[in-house]
């Protein structure tokens, strides 16, 4: 079920095409006969899809594409146009403000159900597994919940594949991702300093086993005293696990050292993780500017830590310059999920979190 916005100043067909969609389609479908009014509920709260007619009183449907596609909530919002207008010149100026889909009215139901359809499933498919492969969560400002984050990732991606993912802990001062899932944090990295260049079989060696088949690389208990791993270690190793697993989810340390570079290089995406306070901003803006040559990796996670909201999703966007991948909730049940060693993404999938976190990879 995909949530569909219509804005059309034709009561009459409103309530057609959301009975169809709705019905038929078995979507949630939200209405407007108004320009200023859709607009404002697409910013507020943004559909999976939008349905535009372009002639209205006040705004235009054309103008609503182009601030739906200026709007970083909403610029990837696919976007199907009406109009009264069935010429090419008509649809070639829809595509020109930014809409996916053109339709002449009188709108055929029937394949309006299967335009909105193919277009939502277009876009599943551009999106599916966004956080996939070798996937590096980060932020320099701790306490923000990226092992949490980290930690159900790996274990939601480990039930949607065949093969177990990987889970790597490259925490200097004593990592929590063993804590996490209940395990004993023996062995761990710490043998990959004795070593030069590890190969397959010294790194399999190393690996956890989780009762869910998610395989870990864990942090030694103790804080590692001096510079910790080097460089080259860190990438072979990760070479051998991308090699190894379909995906590996990484938990970087909070510091720049040579770990957290490897890491950075090998990732095929990088979810910065923030939470919605001014610190935390800061820093990911800092830490943005400091990473640039990695910035087309980047993917902005915002997870709520504590309940309440506090900076806006808006000006968050706006700080960042950047549109968010998603929203992590605020889940009281985490705090007692910690404590007995069992992620909510294994043991509670109907939690918010648990679903916020299915939803970042797109599981299908």
């Amino acid at each position: 079920m995909a949530k569909i916005l219509v804005i059309d100043d034709n009561v009459d067909l409103l309530e057609t095409i959301r009975q169809i969609l709705a019905l038929r389609g078995g979507h949630q479908v939200v209405v407007s006969a108004e320009g200023t009014d859709g607009l404002a509920k697409a910013v507020a709260d943004p559909p999976d899809l939008a349905i535009v007619d372009v002639m209205m009183p006040g705004v235009s449907g054309y103008e609503i594409c182009r601030q739906l596609r200026a709007n970083p909530r909403t610029a990837s919002v696919p976007i199907i146009v009406f109009t009264a207008r069935g010429q090419p010149v008509d649809r070639q100026a829809a595509m020109d403000v930014g809409a996916d889909d053109y339709m002449a009215k009188p709108v055929p139901m029937k394949e309006l159900l299967e335009r909105v359809n193919d277009l939502l499933a277009k876009r599943a498919a551009e999106t599916a597994h966004v956080l996939a492969g070798m996937v590096v969560l980060l932020s320099l400002r701790g306490g923000v919940g990226v092992t949490t984050l980290a930690v159900n990732l790996a274990a939601t991606l480990a039930r949607a594949r065949d093969e177990a993912a990987c889970l790597v802990d490259l925490c200097p001062s004593s990592g929590h991702v063993a804590l996490h899932l209940g395990l004993r944090p023996e062995p761990n990295w710490s043998d990959l300093v004795k070593i030069g260049v590890p190969d397959v079989e010294f790194v399999e060696a190393l690996l956890l086993q989780h009762a869910s088949g998610l395989r870990v690389l864990a942090s030694p208990m103790l804080p590692v005293v001096g510079h910790g791993l080097p460089r080259t270690v860190v990438e072979t190793t990760l070479r051998v696990l991308r090699r190894r697993f379909a995906a590996v989810v990484v938990d970087a340390p909070s510091v720049l050292d040579e770990a957290a570079m490897a890491a950075l290089d090998a990732a095929t995406v990088v979810g910065l993780v923030v939470t919605p306070d001014a610190p935390s901003i800061q820093t990911a803006v800092g830490t943005m500017r400091a990473l640039g040559q990695w910035s087309d990796k980047f993917q902005i996670i915002l997870n709520q830590i504590t309940p309440g909201a506090k900076l806006p999703t808006e000006a968050i966007e706006r700080a960042l310059k950047r549109s968010l991948l998603g929203t992590i909730p605020f889940d009281p049940a985490q705090a007692r999920a910690l404590g007995h060693g069992a992620p909510l993404a294994l043991h509670s999938s109907t939690s918010p979190l648990a679903q916020a976190v299915r939803g970042l990879v797109q599981e299908t």
